[in-house]
């Protein structure tokens, strides 16, 4: 992989858009990203993670990586354009931000996180960007099948991070292994082994289910058969059940016992058939028994119904004779039943009859019919000629309530003309009080704007008088602090030229504790030292010296701070003294509370004048309408009581004419009633005296009729056929006993000449209860035959299944052995519980052994060219102590020391060396990483931090390993504030650290 281009906007340190140019940087093959603590050199790294991944190193969140200096309408965005695996590709990514929403001024949206993933197709004169996709998960595809890198081996080979070279190598087993479990994907090898135990324990749990299985159904035929098949007698000798640890016993025993079950189902079946045939002989029995016993019960019986007839027949020709009579009697009784219904209508005509005369008056009580009919007609013309005059009595009421109605309204009309004249009294003085509050309500309106304008100017003169006085204090504090800066900076600039001097001075002391015999000076190049220079006592070293320039440089940093705020301070008091004046803020506050006073009077009097006019305004048209009121009220006055005096006079006319026509009646129609009542009396006496007559006449009809047919019937006489007239329901009866008595009379004479009931009673008595108890008996032993050859039939059907699952459990078990001995085999090497794995390693552990292995070989083919040959990594396959050894075996790293032959732990080495060592485990890492992951190359590779440990010499075999890099095509980026770096490597990539956000700059070769 080769990066080409970045962008950096609103990004981490960098405020605003950054952009680097990666081909020009990289064209020497190294270049060094710099800058000081702080500034944001990581942060191009994380930037650029950020575009291929969508997350930065670490578990940082993604939702801080924005620019607490960019401002708020600039959206965080990082364009990286790279190329691998022969492809030219340009993302761009932009993480889940809020900004200003467009639509409310005061609110925020939420833009949510987007990827666009372009592939250039054209030529690099003229490009062409094609999209290939701007979605998330595919172009998390799209990066790791081109880079064949996750993200976690991307930053462990390619950003080689901050603080993390000596973490590696350092760490225990166990550290180390979870680092190359997550580079190398092992897992699979772990779930290998899990599968290997789990399929053991499978085989195991199979084998012994089917062993359970087989002593289950041992127990189960042994439970099945019982003793009664086990136990010897005189033909066959005892079985006993054989233990769990003879399998071809237990089939043997069991087949034994099926061929007995055999034989006991046999005998139980005869025994069953024998029992049957005698059950059968006994329920003939029993029935015969039954059946004779009824026929001598029925026998009995007809005998006593016998005797029972006999006694019935004495009464039946009296009765015969009642029901002769009572038959021919039944012919007239409609006849006799018409006769008691008309005299019964008649007696109840002459009752009412007597009631209505008894309402009519005394001289129409005992007149004939024709003169209740004209006293009728007489009642009838006078009510016609009252129904007349009924209209005017109508007329009389009407004026009357016309007249009541004219009085009130009268009374309403000097009602209202009292109220308007009232009002209409006080309307001068009401009407000069409101123009009076209108026209001051008015005045105050007109004030209000000034007021506002005076309450604005006393409010900035105010605000502009305290921050006057306060930067005044805040101007002398800083003026004091300016010139304590000035003179910590110079102290510092004094003493770092001093100690510039002193070392200066004793430099060839320096240079001569850096000879070695053998070793050429590097002022001269002679071979021999005979004399070298003694460094002094107080000699100042480069850390010195570096030391005291860095107090210095922060020193003046802090100076031009101190001057600044200053200034900036000076400026801002100018103006607010320009604002101000001379006037105390105490004098301001009081003019401004008088001017709020009056300001806020002058707003309540105008906030009510709109309501004031408009009540000055209705009151003006209320003065109108009372005027209005008072006139038509005189006028409704005047013509009331002109109608009513007119209507009086009518109503005297009328009155006259209806005293006469009502008499001692209170109305009409109280009169009309009277003779209404009177007619309907009149009425219902002619009525009832006309039913009377005919009553009569209809029951002198049947008396004539009814004695002719009692004379026909063979009756003397109407009261004779009376008295032999009963009732339909008794006649039935009697109807009835005679007929049950010859029916029951012909059974019992068919049923005693019967012969087999004559033959029975001739016989002693029967005895059922005997014959049941012999049947009894034959079923009890027909069940408990039937009861054994069900149990035989089912124990030997129970008994056929078990034994056939027997047999195949069996078969079962063979195959089954084999398997569990070749899994549990396998799963004990894998897993490290057996002697068979010789190293005491699980598998998993046996892999990343491997792979550290290559790692430590790789490491050391650049290890050696940085130490002079003196250091090697060296994989140790020792066990750690603990309950995990298994797991931590062969993951150990020790140095090897070609100096002195002998091996020690990696903590034992000084600073550089383990900055060195690390670097190249970093680097070994790097290559077998990818080699596993996709066989690529990497062309860029970042190494962050970790120099400034190196003296010049280390630092040179450093960077002749790095030269070795560039030289295989392979662009390597230091991260680094060492000055050494910055003399050594020309192409530069600077970062500088400032108040209002980082920015980038490029530096390339001539540009130094």
């Amino acid at each position: 992989m080769y990066l080409h281009h970045l962008t950096v906007q609103a990004f981490g340190p960098f405020a605003r858009t950054e952009d680097v140019d990666f081909d020009d940087l990289t064209q020497a093959g190294l270049f060094l990203l710099r800058g000081d603590t702080g500034a944001g050199k990581t942060s191009v790294l994380d930037a650029v993670c950020f575009a291929l991944y969508g997350t930065v190193p670490g578990i940082r969140p993604t939702h801080r990586l924005r620019s607490d200096h960019a401002p708020t309408d600039t959206r965080t965005r990082v364009v990286l354009e790279f190329s691998a695996a022969g492809r030219h590709l340009r993302i761009t990514r932009m993480p889940k931000q809020t900004y200003p929403s467009a639509r409310a001024k005061s609110g925020t949206a939420t833009a949510e996180a987007t990827v666009q993933l372009h592939e250039r197709t054209g030529t690099a004169e003229d490009p062409t960007w094609e999209p290939i996709c701007a979605n998330h998960q595919d172009a998390a595809r799209e990066i790791e099948a081109v880079l064949g890198l996750s993200k976690e081996q991307f930053c462990q080979v390619v950003l080689l991070p901050q603080g993390d070279f000596a973490k590696f190598l350092r760490s225990d087993a166990k550290d180390r292994a979870a680092l190359l479990r997550r580079l190398f994907d092992t897992q699979r090898f772990q779930e290998l082994q899990n599968w290997l135990t789990a399929r053991s324990k499978t085989a195991k749990k199979d084998l012994d289910d089917v062993a359970t299985a087989v002593q289950q159904l041992s127990e189960r035929i042994d439970q099945e058969a019982g003793p009664s098949l086990q136990q010897a007698d005189n033909t066959t000798a005892q079985l006993v059940r054989p233990d769990a640890g003879h399998p071809a016993g237990a089939l043997s025993w069991a087949q034994q016992l099926l061929a007995r079950a055999h034989d006991a189902q046999t005998a139980a079946l005869e025994d069953e058939e024998s029992s049957d045939q005698a059950h059968q002989r006994a329920k003939q029995d029993h029935q015969s028994a039954v059946d004779l016993q009824t026929r001598q019960h029925q026998y009995s019986q007809a005998l006593a119904q016998r005797t029972a007839l006999d006694h019935q027949a004495t009464d039946h020709p009296r009765l015969r004779q009642q029901l002769e009579n009572g038959q021919r009697a039944e012919t007239l009784r409609p006849l006799l039943d018409g006769l008691e219904r008309s005299a019964l209508t008649l007696q109840k005509a002459q009752t009412a009859e007597n009631t209505a005369r008894g309402l009519l008056e005394a001289t129409h009580a005992h007149v004939e019919i024709p003169q209740l009919q004209t006293a009728l007609e007489q009642h009838h013309a006078e009510r016609g000629r009252l129904q007349g005059l009924l209209p005017q009595e109508e007329h009389h009421a009407e004026l009357g309530t016309q007249m009541a109605e004219l009085i009130k309204k009268a009374e309403q009309a000097q009602g209202h003309h009292d109220e308007a004249t009232q009002w209409l009294e006080a309307w001068p003085g009401l009407e000069a009080t409101h123009t009076d509050r209108v026209t001051a309500m008015a005045k105050a309106a007109d004030q209000v704007p000034q007021l506002e304008r005076d309450i604005e100017s006393l409010d900035t003169q105010l605000a502009a008088a305290r921050k006057r006085n306060t930067l005044a204090a805040s101007l002398a504090t800083a003026q004091e602090t300016e010139t304590k800066r000035e003179a910590e900076a110079l102290h510092a600039k004094k003493d770092w030229l001093d100690l510039r001097e002193r070392r200066l001075d004793g430099m060839a002391g320096e240079l001569a504790a850096e000879l070695n015999d053998g070793q050429a000076c590097t002022v001269c190049g002679s071979l021999a030292h005979p004399a070298p220079a003694q460094l002094r006592p107080d000699q100042p070293t480069r850390e010195h010296e570096e030391t005291a320039r860095a107090l210095y440089e922060q020193a003046e940093a802090s100076l031009s701070q101190a001057s600044r705020t200053r200034s900036e301070l000076a400026e801002q008091h100018a103006q607010a003294l320009g604002t101000a004046g001379s006037a105390t803020p105490d004098q301001l506050e009081s003019q401004l509370q008088s001017a709020r006073a009056a300001h806020k009077t002058a707003c309540e009097q105008a906030s009510n004048l709109p309501s004031a006019q408009e009540e000055l305004d209705r009151l003006r048209h209320e003065y109108d309408a009372r005027t209005r009121q008072r006139q038509e009220a005189q006028d409704r006055l005047t013509e009331c009581h002109a109608r009513h005096k007119a209507l009086e006079q009518q109503q005297h006319t009328i009155s006259l004419a209806l005293d006469t026509a009502r008499g001692t009646a209170q109305t009409l129609s109280d009169r009309m009633n009277e003779l209404t009542r009177a007619a309907e009396h009149l009425a219902s006496a002619i009525d009832a005296a006309q039913t009377t007559a005919t009553a009569a006449d209809h029951l002198r009809e049947a008396q004539t009729t009814t004695d002719r047919a009692a004379l026909d019937a063979g009756f003397s006489t109407r009261d004779e056929a009376a008295e032999a007239l009963q009732p339909a329901a008794l006649l039935q009866q009697w109807r009835e006993e005679l007929q049950q008595w010859d029916n029951d009379n012909a059974v019992v004479t068919d049923t005693l000449s019967t012969p087999a009931l004559l033959e029975a009673g001739a016989q002693p008595p029967a005895d059922p209860q005997a014959a049941a108890q012999t049947l009894l008996q034959a079923e009890a032993r027909l069940k408990e035959t039937a009861g054994v050859s069900r149990q035989a039939r089912d124990r030997l059907t129970a008994l056929t299944k078990l034994v056939a699952d027997l047999e195949a459990r069996l078969r079962d078990l063979e195959p089954l052995q084999a398997r569990y001995a070749l899994t549990d085999r396998l799963a004990g090497i894998a897993s490290a519980t057996t002697a068979a794995n010789t190293l005491t390693m699980e598998l998993e552990a046996y892999v990343l052994a491997a792979r550290l292995e290559e790692i430590a070989d790789a490491a050391n083919a650049r290890l050696q060219a940085m130490t002079s040959d003196r250091y090697l990594l060296v994989h140790s396959d020792e066990k750690e102590a603990g309950r995990r050894g298994r797991l931590k075996a062969g993951l150990g790293l020790r140095i090897l020391d070609t100096w002195t032959g002998t091996e020690r732990e990696t903590s034992t080495l000084s600073g550089g060396e383990t900055f060195t060592a690390s670097l190249a485990l970093a680097l070994g890492l790097a290559d077998v990483v990818t080699q596993e992951a996709s066989g690529r190359p990497l062309g860029t590779l970042f190494i962050d931090e970790g120099f400034g440990t190196l003296d010049e010499q280390n630092l040179q075999d450093v960077m002749d390993v790095l030269d070795q890099l560039r030289a295989g095509n392979r662009t390597v980026g230091i991260v680094s504030h060492v000055a050494e770096l910055g003399r050594r490597i020309p192409s530069q990539l600077s970062v500088i650290k400032q108040r209002n956000g980082s920015t980038l700059r490029p530096l390339v070769s001539a540009d130094l």
